[in-house]
């Protein structure tokens, strides 16, 4: 079981961004894992504000 590192952004006035570590297989597809960083982050922050949210992978890291 690997690890990636995920940047999540939310469009408001400040440009909200997060770096969540989540785990991951290796193969698995970057949709799994980025619904999995949104969800972490979700759990972590209490609240997160309003506004378009991108994700993108910036590093997997092998295991």
């Amino acid at each position: 079981m690997g690890k990636a590192i995920v940047k999540c952004c939310i469009a408001t006035y400040a440009e909200d961004e997060y770096v969540v570590e989540v785990e991951c297989a290796n193969d698995e597809i970057d949709e799994v894992i980025i619904a999995r960083a949104w969800k972490k982050l979700k759990s972590e922050e209490q609240a997160l504000p309003y506004g378009n949210r991108t994700a993108i992978i910036l590093r997997r890291i092998a295991d």
